[in-house]
């Protein structure tokens, strides 16, 4: 039984070993993709229009955002409180009771 959990064990930090050495790996063939784009040709010539961004623009955005949280904030909170209601009001009641 005791060699059924050594191996175990021993299969277990293999994995983890293997996937300590494949995250920097990943991240650094990552890194060097990006950087790939990041050094495109310039030609000085640019094919996008260029857009400027005005805050009247902006103003249907922020609107909508304030009408959201506006709405969803209430409901959240009523959640919250009743989330921690549930976890909090039995506990205080048996420390109550046992007293």
């Amino acid at each position: 039984m005791f060699e059924k959990v050594k191996s175990f064990a021993s299969s277990v930090k293999q994995k983890a070993d293997a996937k300590m050495l494949a995250v920097p790996a990943l991240a650094t063939a990552v890194t060097a993709a990006t950087s790939v784009v990041a050094f495109a040709e310039e030609t000085g010539t640019s094919t996008l229009p260029s857009v400027a961004i005005t805050t009247d623009m902006l103003t249907p955005l922020v609107e909508g955002v304030v009408a959201n949280i506006g709405v969803i904030l209430p409901v959240g909170l009523g959640l919250f409180a009743i989330f921690l209601g549930i976890r909090i009001i039995p506990g205080l009641i048996s420390r109550f009771v046992h007293m």
